[in-house]
């Protein structure tokens, strides 16, 4: 083990791997620290008598424009996005369906046939969706926020479009959908559940113009060929090229200040404990881990600290399971035959407040709904399932739906809530029943915590979104730059912005910060981002 760097960054999740491969890139001698025996943090695939379970992150947002993507030549280092042309398929009582897909016009089309008039709601709900993504939300992901005042002086600025998403910014989630006025609550239902089901809570306000991302980017969800951990292997090997360090299996134990200036962190890894040294420490850690954790108390302000220590966490969780199955995939007798090639089946919301009871229960503690959604990643992807075996047909089946922290995760209580999910989705797919289990893993809230320390209380996103959490306020406006007060000290993970779900911002944005303090060369900014800047959306290059 070498003990002297110019760069450290701690964690190789999406963040930590995008940081140092930006920092090595640049010339930098980086180390990345991993306690996990494998890099990758969320992007975790795991190969079980040849079935391929993904066990975290599976739907990418972001895909292909993931600037990593772009810069390091993803593609030719084997990273394949499959975007299936059925993207979601909501599943309702009486036999009655929503399908959305990839192409707009499928899904007008579909939610003009289950209620009359909507298919124009939906249309313009889309094109705005679509023009704030492209305008502003998306490109703001890459660059460092601005304080809440200037970036709505800049919107309102910038016109129309940039007025509507300030105002958008403001609401709830349930108020942004019901701004369009959908006739039907099957449809308001539909879109406020692919809104808040990666743990944005309903009813929270200050959150609004997340909607459009997760929306319209839900839309266009992608898989990555052979498994999520496919992206986190071609980072790696894109760090390593770079004559970048990766140290797995190696744990924190203190990051290292002296003279109010971080020089590095003490480790413990297979070969004993060492001091690694560095100009330069980025930590994509969550704050009670990186100010509480690994530093003394009289190295951290009692800003510092108390902010950590009053850290807000989801009230919710996830709860999933990956099964391996002999037999056909699901299919929804019924239903119309494009639900049975949905990238998602959801199950179990008639109305908005179907979603949003659900939320308000799971976070009391209750896990009695009945509700969530399931996916055949094999559908789509033939890597997933074994191509050895003589008999078949085999396939990889995912469930996903909300769940508390707060319960029994033994591993009986774990099963039984699972077996449950499982009868209810075959009350949609009765073909299930005939399949046989050949593996089947699932991950509880606990589950999460305890594979990914990061997501503390399984909170998915390293903290919650609301907004005092958000943007120039993640984890705190001293910090919001991806600098701390401590020099030497870089913020990189899913608690500064923009936030988790593999958009590699964070690690992204904090790599070109470090770059500029150290007069290291920058690739350019992706398009999106200058154009946005061009639109008057987002600050020019040289007052960032």
């Amino acid at each position: 083990m070498n003990t002297s760097y110019d760069a450290i960054v701690l964690g190789a999740g999406p963040n930590g791997l995008a940081a140092a491969a930006y920092l090595s890139a640049a010339g930098q001698r980086v180390a990345v620290i991993e306690q996990d025996v494998e890099t990758g943090g969320g992007l975790a695939t795991q190969e079980l008598s040849g079935y391929r379970l993904n066990h975290h992150a599976t739907y990418m947002l972001m895909a292909e424009l993931l600037p990593p993507y772009r810069d390091f030549g993803l593609r030719e280092r084997g990273v394949d996005f499959i975007r299936p042309k059925v993207q979601t398929a909501f599943l309702f009582e009486r036999q009655q369906s929503l399908l959305l897909y990839s192409d707009p016009a499928g899904s007008e089309a579909s939610v003009e046939a289950l209620s009359p008039g909507d298919g124009a709601r939906f249309r313009r709900m889309y094109d705005e969706f679509e023009q704030m993504c492209e305008a502003f939300l998306l490109p703001a992901s890459y660059v460092p926020p601005l304080p809440p005042l200037d970036q709505t002086i800049a919107l309102d600025q910038a016109g129309e479009l940039g007025r509507r998403i300030s105002e958008i910014s403001e609401m709830s989630p349930r108020e942004v959908i019901a701004s369009y006025e959908f006739r039907d609550p099957r449809i308001e239902a539909a879109f406020l559940y692919l809104a808040t089901m990666f743990g944005l809570e309903a009813s929270e306000g200050g959150i609004g113009f997340l909607v459009p991302i997760y929306v319209s980017r839900m839309m266009k969800a992608a898989l990555v060929r052979g498994g999520s951990h496919q992206l986190a292997s071609a980072l790696r090997r894109t760090i390593e090229e770079h004559a970048g360090e990766i140290l797995t299996s190696t744990a924190l134990q203190e990051i290292l200040v002296r003279e109010e200036r971080a020089i590095g962190v003490r480790v413990l890894s297979r070969d004993g404990a060492a001091e690694l040294h560095a100009n330069t420490v980025v930590s994509t850690l969550n704050p009670q881990q990186t100010f509480l954790d690994l530093m003394p108390r009289d190295r951290v302000t009692a800003l510092l600290s108390d902010t950590a220590a009053a850290w807000e966490w989801e009230p919710t969780s996830l709860f999933l399971f990956n099964q391996g199955i002999v037999g056909d995939p699901p299919i929804y007798e019924c239903y119309p035959d494009d639900a049975s090639r949905a990238l998602m089946a959801v199950m179990g919301y008639e109305t908005p407040n179907d979603v949003i009871e659900h939320q308000e229960a799971v976070a009391a503690g209750d896990r009695s709904h009945l509700a969530g959604h399931g996916s055949v990643p094999s559908l789509f992807d033939p890597l997933m399932v074994p191509d050895h075996v003589p008999f078949g047909p085999h396939h990889v089946l995912r469930w996903e739906c909300c769940a508390p922290y707060e319960a029994d995760w033994s591993i009986e209580a774990s099963r039984e809530f699972a077996e449950q999910r499982y009868d209810f989705w075959c009350r949609y797919a009765p073909n299930l029943k005939q399949a046989q289990s050949r593996v089947r893993i699932t991950w509880t809230p606990r589950d999460i915590e305890t594979h990914l320390p990061t997501m503390r209380r399984g909170s998915i996103k390293h903290g919650a979104y609301t907004s005092l959490q958000m943007g120039y306020n993640r984890p705190l406006p001293e910090c919001s730059g991806y600098r701390t007060p401590i020099a030497g000290l870089y913020l990189a993970g899913s608690s500064v912005h923009p936030g988790g779900m593999v958009t590699m911002g964070a690690g992204y944005n904090a790599a070109r910060v470090v770059a500029r303090d150290i007069g290291a060369e920058l690739l350019p900014e992706p398009e999106m981002v200058r154009q946005a800047r061009e639109r008057g959306y987002l600050e020019s290059e040289e007052q960032a």
